[in-house]
């Protein structure tokens, strides 16, 4: 049985960027809206549950997640914002992902590409392709994060 769930959660589709807003200050679109949305209230009836969402501070990623956790009633206390997750390479996502506390069996990540689209195909040992707004879980057969630097999942399936 597994002891650890993995949530990987591409950013909703965002507005298109221009000269005057900085990549880090791009909301989502309305289409992104409408399938966080939608994503959302799928997991809500599917009861799904998170303990704790790591997500990257742009606007578009903290968005995404807030839908997510608001439609899952979380609370704000596991919710957390880390600068690590914007631009991070590979490495330094399964970096915080293993120093995250034992006590989290249910983690979201909230990021981008390339680094989620790599850690989604290092830690499932396949090709992975992750669309914007797509969620992937994986399930570990560990109860310390520490080990996903040296095991991979020992299932995963997208849920949209």
């Amino acid at each position: 049985m597994s002891t650890k769930t993995l949530f990987l959660l591409r950013h909703a589709k965002a507005m298109t960027g221009s000269l005057l807003v900085p990549d880090q200050d791009r909301a989502l679109s309305e289409r992104g809206l409408k399938d966080v949305n939608k994503l959302g209230a799928k997991l809500h009836k599917k009861e799904v549950h998170i303990d704790l969402i790591v997500t990257s501070p742009t606007v578009r990623a903290i968005s995404t997640a807030q839908s997510i956790a608001n439609k899952l009633e979380m609370k704000h206390a596991n919710f957390l914002i880390d600068p690590l997750v914007y631009r991070a390479e590979m490495k330094v996502l399964l970096e915080l992902i293993s120093r995250i506390a034992k006590r989290y069996d249910d983690v979201m990540i909230v990021g981008h590409n390339p680094s989620l689209t790599q850690l989604a195909s290092h830690i499932t040992g396949e090709p992975i392709a992750m669309s914007t707004c797509s969620l992937m879980k994986a399930s570990f057969e560990f109860k310390d994060w520490a080990k996903v630097l040296t095991e991979k999942s020992s299932k995963f399936s997208f849920l949209n």
